[in-house]
């Protein structure tokens, strides 16, 4: 619904169902007429053509095939590509993308050492925000892989009821990352990572801020650079403290959190929302986990290495 019309002129439209936690998802009905441009014959396209892929699963919901369709700019050979890797990457990395239950003890976890938060207001661009930080700065407190895990099941949360949407914003606040923060990364799920965001994301990527960036950003540069394909690179942004009221451009303070200048609520609170939020949403983590390949039905022509395609990303 739009919310704000400031002196400037911008209008900001607020997400009623991430803000009153909704786990109403969204049809494919709502989809369709939210987007004329795509059409049921589009995906019954994709629908004829994954019953040619006997691995993946044969009854993926109408509402993903759209949002796979959608991310990719509604470009049918990259669809394909996006679906297979998506559904690869969730039925090999079980880290990732099973249990995925805030009450067991590794999220209980992971949500006490990380803040997170899905912004109802959205940008002027029409951007969903995802917001991370550290809560607690000991890294040996620190899992990268239940931290993974809860991003994607913010991203998740927010297209299951919001549906499709013109882009994602993810913003990071760096304050209290360590050289031994590092130490508890694996090649391995860097690797899955990166694959996930850049080949495997049903969701329109725009931007990658970071905030309170220290001197360690170079040394994490260096080590999560092979992984990133020059698409993905040219969306990070970096904001020390002296210059950080300069996130305003992509995230206007009507939308940011007041921790930064903001006018919306604090980190705390949106947390504290994230988590209860979460917690109902456990019935379609679980129904979602159902949706996973069958190696021993994929056709030996189609065996391949994750990394041979790439989903192209459109930058502002």
């Amino acid at each position: 619904m739009p919310l704000i019309d400031d002196e400037s002129g911008i209008v900001l439209n607020e997400s009623i169902k991430i803000k009153e936690k909704s786990t109403v998802p969204i049809t494919a009905d709502e989809e369709y007429a939210k987007n004329p441009e795509i059409s049921k014959e589009n995906i019954e396209d994709l629908r004829k053509w994954i019953a040619t892929q006997p691995h993946l699963p044969q009854n993926i919901p109408e509402e993903m095939l759209i949002l796979f369709y959608h991310s990719c700019y509604l470009k049918m050979e990259q669809t394909k590509n996006c679906i297979e890797i998506y559904y690869t990457l969730k039925t090999e990395t079980p880290e990732f993308f099973a249990n995925r239950d805030v009450s067991r003890p590794e999220l209980v976890n992971a949500l006490n050492v990380l803040d997170y938060g899905c912004l109802p207001i959205r940008n002027p661009n029409g951007y969903q925000i995802i917001y991370h930080k550290l809560r607690i700065f000991e890294a040996n407190k620190y899992v990268f892989n239940d931290g993974v895990k809860l991003l994607i099941m913010a991203m998740d949360a927010c297209f299951k009821v919001d549906g499709t949407c013109p882009g994602y914003i993810f913003l990071f606040d760096m304050r209290g990352v360590r050289l031994g923060h590092l130490t508890r990364l694996s090649i391995s799920s860097l690797r899955k990572f990166f694959t996930f965001i850049q080949e495997g994301l049903p969701v329109r990527l725009k931007g990658i801020h970071v905030l309170n960036t220290q001197s360690i950003v170079d040394k994490i540069m260096i080590l999560v650079k092979p992984f990133m394909k020059k698409e993905l690179l040219s969306m990070v942004h970096f904001y020390t403290e002296r210059d950080e009221e300069k996130i305003y451009e992509a995230v206007p303070k009507e939308c940011l959190l007041e921790d930064y200048g903001g006018l919306a609520q604090s980190s705390e609170k949106m947390h504290a929302h994230f988590i209860k939020w979460m917690k109902v949403m456990k019935p379609l983590f679980e129904n979602d986990y159902q949706y996973k390949v069958d190696e021993s039905k994929r056709p030996k022509k189609s065996k391949k290495s994750l990394s041979t395609s790439f989903k192209s990303l459109e930058i502002d």
